[in-house]
């Protein structure tokens, strides 16, 4: 698989960073690709989706997602600045193995925006350099946190996964899904969790907060996703929302407006 035509040439320079900045359009896809280089990719406004084929990452502001060399992904970016920083593997300590998503610390950020101001060829050994340096460093010592929608590699069950999180239903049952796989409900718990790491239930959760921080970018209302996902009532969904990502829904609405920073508690998501 080739690598995204906006970077390779950048990729091939011969410094250990590289960054390049792009604003997209409302609701964009860049399909699916890879990259020579570990890439860290970071929303500085509105919120991106990044699917691989094991799973899938929501990205708001204030956040970034590691993104292994050689991992074919693909991004939906909604009304989206991003900042990456394509980093060669050998001068990171510990490169990432799979994606994830990190917090970006206040000095991180900093760092970031003083690198996109650096050119490509900065001269090595230089204040640049340093620079740069500092920025790796800060980068790979970033904590991770779990906004992430693992999705299994047993492919019946995978298909159905897809397709939930594609048209996530808070009624979902494992008696449906078990009844779907010619299994029962006991077999399916037991493999659902063998293939995920997650219950059922949590994983359940789990796609519909995600799902619905990307429909609340765009300026769909909490009454209508509620509605779509099977929630008795807007205040169940919320109540929900707020109890899964510690804000409630409303602060994820108006393509974005909402612009978390680093300050902000983010608590991991059930598993």
């Amino acid at each position: 698989m080739a690598n995204h035509p906006r970077v390779d040439g950048i990729e091939d320079t011969d410094r250990d960073i590289v960054v390049n900045h792009t604003v997209d359009p409302r609701d964009h896809v860049v399909h699916r690709h890879t990259h020579k280089r570990v890439q860290l990719l970071c929303p500085v406004e509105g919120l991106l989706q990044l699917e691989t084929d094991l799973g899938a990452w929501m990205v708001p502001p204030g956040f970034g997602i590691w993104i292994p060399a050689g991992v074919a992904h693909r991004v939906r970016t909604i009304n989206v600045r991003t900042s990456s920083l394509y980093f060669k593997p050998e001068a990171l300590p510990q490169p990432p193995r799979i994606c994830r998503v990190i917090a970006v610390s206040p000095l991180m950020r900093e760092l970031v925006a003083a690198a996109m101001r650096v050119p490509i060829l900065y001269e090595k050994a230089s204040r640049d350099d340093m620079l740069m340096q500092l920025t790796l460093h800060e980068a790979a010592r970033q904590p991770e946190v779990g906004l992430y929608l693992p999705m299994p590699p047993d492919p019946p069950l995978a298909a159905l996964c897809q397709a939930f999180f594609k048209s996530p239903d808070q009624g979902a049952s494992p008696a449906g899904w078990a009844a779907r796989l010619h299994v029962s409900e006991r077999t399916f718990h037991r493999r659902f969790r063998a293939n995920t790491g997650m219950s059922f239930v949590a994983w359940r959760q789990r796609a519909c907060v995600l799902v619905a921080m990307s429909r609340l970018s765009l300026g769909d209302s909490v009454t209508r996703i509620a509605l779509d996902m099977g929630y008795e009532s807007p205040s169940s969904f919320s109540f929900m929302f707020k109890k899964t990502m510690g804000v409630a829904p409303t602060q994820y609405g108006g393509a974005g407006r909402r612009r978390r920073g680093p300050g902000d508690a983010l608590p991991s998501l059930p598993g």
